[in-house]
């Protein structure tokens, strides 16, 4: 893990403020996905920054696909 500077702001972007925090970490940190339950809340806000939001399951299937 490590701790990501917030140098960048992308609020407003989702429907949810926390959702807006979780986005900014995860374009400051260079993130490739946000795994999350509340796929719907991101939206077009993490697609505009190239990240991409996965359910759990689907987050999994793809790092045992990578391990194989």
């Amino acid at each position: 893990v490590d701790e990501v500077v917030i140098w960048f702001l992308t609020r407003p972007s989702t429907k949810d403020a926390g959702d807006d925090m979780v986005l900014e970490a995860a374009v400051n940190g260079r993130a490739d996905a946000i795994v999350t339950e509340n796929i719907a809340d991101f939206g077009d806000g993490a697609l505009r920054y190239g990240i991409r939001v996965l359910k759990p399951g689907e987050a999994l299937q793809q790092v045992r696909g990578m391990t194989r």
